[in-house]
């Protein structure tokens, strides 16, 4: 039994690229925009939008359109799964949850419908803030700038020692050092 790809391209009598192998399957997959599909299938971000347009439009690459549905028929038949049933049910979710007052669950159920359907995309970026670093990462990052770009961390300032003395009066001026650090002082640091 032929495959899928090889099927395809017999009736259209058309080569289905690599790219357009990947763009397929991420379309069937229903998790990411048209667009965002062309830029992981490898398509260049910046035309990404008439790549998507184009392989999907079904006059210039008929063959694309036809190994897509190909694909979503055989992952119907291989799972028991549609894209309509599973709405179907979701929305039968969410109208019982609505009903017996579960409201969180029904926002939920509808939250889902909507990624399924294409309507919504679900976007999470960590991005680590200093107070999720430990003291030891903070110092490290700290070290690193430092090493990076010295020229931020030379501030020239009188500075002042503010902290009692035995006689419980405040310090002198204290100079300000620009020596070079010791290779101890730079050892502790990393």
């Amino acid at each position: 039994m032929p495959s899928i790809k090889a099927g395809v391209e017999d009736k259209h009598d058309r080569k289905i690229t690599s790219r357009q192998m990947s763009f397929a399957r991420y379309v069937v997959e229903g998790i990411y925009s048209n667009v965002e599909c062309a830029r992981k299938a490898g398509f260049k971000s910046d035309l990404a939008v008439e790549h998507a347009s184009r392989l999907l439009n079904g006059r210039d690459y008929p063959h694309v359109v036809e190994y897509i549905n190909e694909l979503r028929e055989e992952r119907e038949r291989r799972y028991g799964v549609t894209t309509i049933g599973q709405l179907e049910r979701l929305y039968e979710l969410s109208k019982g949850a609505e009903d017996a007052g579960h409201f969180s669950a029904a926002i939920n159920a509808e939250k889902i419908r909507s990624a399924l359907g294409g309507l919504t995309i679900d976007r999470r970026e960590t991005i680590n803030t200093i107070d999720q670093l430990s003291r030891d990462e903070i110092t490290s990052r700290l070290a690193a700038l430092q090493k990076q770009y010295p020229q931020a961390f030379q501030i020239e300032a009188e500075y002042k020692d503010i902290t009692p003395d035995e006689q419980g009066t405040r310090g002198e001026l204290l100079e300000l050092d620009t020596q070079e650090p010791t290779e101890e002082v730079v050892r502790n640091a990393d």
